[in-house]
Parts: C-alpha cells; sequence; structure tokens
C-alpha cells in the first residue's frame, strides 16, 4: 500500500507540458494625493441636501484641477455639482459614493 503508481513512470516517453506562464507585473499602487474632508449641510440652502467637499489639498490645487475633479466625480457618481470659493460642492447627499470614488482614486477622506 506504500508504493506509489507514479514511481514507475519514465518522465522521458511523457509529452512537454505547457509552458509557464508569465508573471503579471504588480498593479501600481496610486499614490497618496491628500486628505478630502466630506461634510453634509442642508442649512441656508431652502433645505437642499448638499455635501461639501474640502480640505488642504483641494485648497492648495489651481482653480482648473478643482474644476477638472469636480467634471469627473459629477459624471462617475450621476450627480451635478459646483465650485464654491475653494470647495467642491455636490448635490444631494453623496457622502458614502463619494467617499468610495475618492478611496478609489487615491484620496484619503474624514468617514
Amino acid at each position: 500500500m506504500n508504493e506509489n503508481p507514479f514511481d514507475k513512470l519514465d518522465p522521458s516517453s511523457l509529452p512537454p507540458g505547457p509552458p509557464p506562464k508569465p508573471l503579471a507585473p504588480a498593479a501600481k499602487a496610486k499614490p497618496k494625493l491628500g486628505k478630502i474632508i466630506l461634510q453634509y449641510e442642508r442649512a441656508g440652502r431652502g433645505g437642499k441636501e448638499v455635501t461639501i467637499l474640502k480640505g488642504l489639498w483641494l485648497e492648495s490645487q489651481e482653480n482648473r484641477m478643482r474644476e477638472a475633479l469636480l467634471k469627473e466625480m459629477k459624471r462617475a457618481l450621476g450627480t451635478g455639482g459646483a465650485l464654491e470659493a475653494r470647495e467642491i460642492v455636490l448635490q444631494g447627499d453623496r457622502r458614502e459614493t463619494a467617499k468610495a470614488w475618492l478611496l478609489k482614486e487615491g484620496f484619503t477622506t474624514n468617514l
């Protein structure tokens, strides 16, 4: 019972196996871009809910960078939004979806 049936096989009579698969390159991790603070607000906006994105990273960027980020977020989240001073304002309570998108893009958040 201790006999291995494969010990009797002649390795030279076996067909060649498939070629080894090349190693996949390691996925590049997105660089940490900065921390963005997500804030929910309804007061002073006529009862409308908005999600405000602010933080040092946003404040330090040029206006065109903030506009590009806003455009990408509006497309990805399917919502409206605008720039107010140095903050991004998204329509509706988008804290969870915005957090998930920001984390995927390489940002950190307060939630």
